[in-house]
């Protein structure tokens, strides 16, 4: 199992690092190593003793990457017409760690959430830490969790935290309780997850220095693994307008096609009724705009049928069993997550017929 991950940081490092394919200048001896055994990166730097005379000195650094995450997104909107977000974190029997961090980056506000003062004096202190304390109220947090939110122009960094090590989430280990409501719609987003991150021989002295110092830094500042999920990535426009708001939505979808989550063609063929939809808006017809959503999620729905199974409580083994059912022209998150938006267009256009979507799932 550790050579598993050996083999995956080997690859991440070689681009981490070099991602020009030429390495920093370093002084002699210095460097970042792998250790295909361990997974763990043996640090080599010149120190600088009292005397001015200068030492190679070793550390080790364990990443917080030995970690097999996976992620259920859940949304759904409430009787005010927002979205509101929540999130099962599991952690795989492969994991090597305690999964001890979760975050995302967001596109718009948290609901509840309030922008730092931008003039840290004295005398903002105590907004300050009003300020921050509102934002860990505005989050769902589980229970031994810490939530944080950061904003800034367009949008807002969240992150969680467990307390201590007793309350983060072992190998086969579950916890469900993340969680936010936002104005803006859901698209693809990146969720990250660390694990318990610690240092075995830490750095004496001044540590690395130079050159070496920026590899250790850029090693520090990425040492997370990803997994997709559905965030919020959809601005809505104030008064609300159908024909920009689809337009939002058609170029959220375009960013999946070199995720490959969604086939060009397809894309192709949705991106028509995209068209004509927003121009019956526009013209005022919101019947013909409606009809025009309602068979693109016809088509979404003819390729993934079954975007309302409650995969949660699958097991591993009855989720391998499905996967070689999906169709290749759109990711069953991707379409849960268009048919969702396409959705809401609909029901605010005054369209309550059928049987539209309100909440979905799904597990990464």
């Amino acid at each position: 199992m550790i050579s598993f991950f050996a083999r995956c940081l080997a690859v991440f490092v070689c681009v981490l690092l070099f991602p020009n394919g030429v390495a920093f200048a370093l002084e002699p001896g210095e460097g970042i190593v792998l250790d295909p055994v361990s997974g763990n990166y043996k640090i080599t730097y010149s120190d600088e003793q009292d005397d001015g005379s200068k030492i190679l000195s070793h550390a080790t650094f364990v990443p917080a990457t030995k970690i097999v995450p996976t992620i259920v997104s859940k949304f759904h909107l409430d009787q005010a017409g927002t979205a509101n977000y929540s999130y099962s974190v599991s952690s795989g029997a492969q994991s090597l760690q305690v999964l001890d961090t979760v975050s995302f980056d967001i596109m718009g506000k948290v609901i509840g959430s309030q922008d730092l003062p931008t003039d840290m004096q004295t005398s903002t202190v105590a907004q300050a830490f009003a300020v921050l304390e509102a934002n860990e109220y505005a989050l769902t947090t589980p229970n031994g969790w810490r939530g944080s939110i950061s904003t800034y122009e367009n949008g807002a960094f969240i992150n969680w935290h467990s307390v201590d090590s007793s309350a983060g989430i072992q190998p086969k280990g579950y916890l469900k309780g993340f969680g936010f409501v936002s104005q803006s719609l859901p698209g693809l987003g990146v969720a990250k997850f660390r694990g318990a991150r610690r240092f075995a021989n830490g750095f004496g002295g001044e540590g690395p220095q130079g050159e070496i110092r920026k590899q250790y830094d850029a090693l520090k500042q990425n040492d997370f693994v990803t997994r997709l999920a559905a965030v919020p990535a959809i601005a809505m426009p104030t008064p609300f307008d159908p024909a920009v708001t689809l337009d939002r939505i058609q170029t959220q979808m375009h960013t999946w096609i070199a995720m490959q989550l969604l086939d060009a063609t397809f894309s192709a063929q949705l991106d028509r009724y995209f068209q004509s939809a927003i121009s019956a808006y526009r013209l005022n017809q919101p019947k013909v705009g409606n009809k025009q959503i309602q068979t693109m999620r016809e088509l979404i729905k003819k390729e993934q049928p079954d975007l309302g199974r409650d995969e949660e409580h699958e097991s591993e083994k009855s989720q391998e069993k499905n996967d070689h059912k999906k169709s290749a022209l759109i990711d069953r998150l991707a379409a849960s997550v268009l048919d969702f938006d396409l959705d809401y267009v609909m029901k605010r256009m005054g369209d309550d017929d059928g049987e539209h979507a309100s909440t979905s799932q799904h597990e990464r």
